[in-house]
């Protein structure tokens, strides 16, 4: 292993005389930065790289920049555009893996491209115009679409131009959006737009689009909306179909923050805000892959005895809705005494 991290290229062996299943075991030991240089070497030895990469789960992240992320099992390869050719190859380990390179004369694109057949990527990590740079994230998307790979979190944050979302958004429904989508982005009030298949979790900021029909549709783990248009009735609506037996069967965690949440109306037949107000003062966390918690909620059940916990606020920035659905296996119950101030 320490002669292919330093000088896989140097090796006083041809590389492509080994037989193919010593080759493949041999291929599985280097980084991709190794095997990225190993494929630079001749279009002999590329093909070979890609052929015999190995096993390994291999995926990409883009973020409009001038840089490309490759992620495995552990750590992350970054590479990222030079045009001083004598720091071609060279690599940094400061702030993370680094590894200059000339990009393709088709930029990011080509590269991204280039990147997917070398080392068999059927997965983006993460999609992001991070940068501002709407136009090659938009590119990639549609090659993902093309190519029929998984993306597993799709953000669209800090973009100016808002037509170039607007002109985006009908292939948001032909991505195969898996585990995330966020958006921050604020629409023209006429914008309309329906998910045809919700990933694991989504998060809108500006949420006044998303009706009441997508949510009673929804079929998220997660959902964050702000800046919504929700009314007591709405929330209503949704939690009593919430407690039919069957219904939203994925759900865990959904929050809502809405001006039009007010003390006019029952929710639940509850009038907000609706909180604990007994002590102890009860904590319900969810300790998985995404930690979650409500202080003060009030206990609520579904038809076949689904514990849920409902907490409705008023004051504050913005009136605000949570609610956390328990699972024995992963929900925490904690009682948290009041303190006691006559002890100091």
């Amino acid at each position: 292993m320490s002669i292919l991290s330093g000088n896989l290229l140097q090796m006083p062996i041809d590389l492509l005389k080994f037989p193919n299943d010593l080759l493949r075991e041999v291929l599985k030991l280097c980084d991709p930065f190794e095997l990225y240089k190993l494929s630079k070497c001749s279009k002999k030895r590329s093909q070979k790289a890609t052929i015999l990469r190995g096993t390994k789960r291999w995926k990409i992240s883009y973020y409009g920049g001038n840089d490309m992320i490759i992620w495995t099992d552990g750590p992350n390869y970054r590479f990222k555009q030079t045009d001083n050719p004598e720091d071609y190859f060279k690599t940094t380990r400061r702030y993370g893996n680094y590894m200059y390179i000339e990009f393709p004369k088709g930029g990011p694109v080509e590269l991204f491209v280039y990147l997917l057949e070398l080392f068999g990527i059927r997965t983006v990590e993460f999609l992001e115009p991070s940068f501002g740079e709407f136009d090659n994230v938009s590119k990639v998307a549609k090659l993902s679409i093309d190519r029929k790979m998984e993306v597993e979190a799709f953000r669209i944050r800090n973009i100016e131009e808002v037509q170039d979302v607007l002109d985006f958004m009908p292939l948001l429904n032909q991505m195969d959006i898996t585990r995330e989508f966020q958006c921050s982005i604020k629409f023209p009030p006429e914008f309309h737009f329906e998910f045809v298949k919700y990933p694991s979790q989504i998060y809108i900021r500006e949420s006044s689009w998303f009706t009441i029909g997508q949510l009673l549709d929804c079929t998220c783990v997660r959902i964050e909306l702000d800046n919504s248009t929700f009314n007591n009735r709405d929330l209503d609506v949704f939690l009593h179909e919430w407690k039919n037996a069957g219904a939203f069967p994925n759900l865990r965690v959904l929050k809502i923050e809405s001006e039009k949440i007010d003390n006019q109306s029952p929710i639940l037949e509850m009038i907000p805000p609706i909180t604990n107000v007994n002590n102890p003062r009860i904590e319900v966390s969810i300790n998985n892959k995404f930690y979650y918690h409500i202080l003060d909620g009030v206990p609520v059940n579904k038809d076949d005895g689904t514990e849920g916990w409902l907490k409705v606020e008023l004051g504050g920035y913005s009136p605000r809705l949570q609610f956390l659905i328990a699972d024995p296996a992963d929900t925490v119950v904690e009682e948290i005494p009041e303190d006691d101030d006559d002890d100091w």
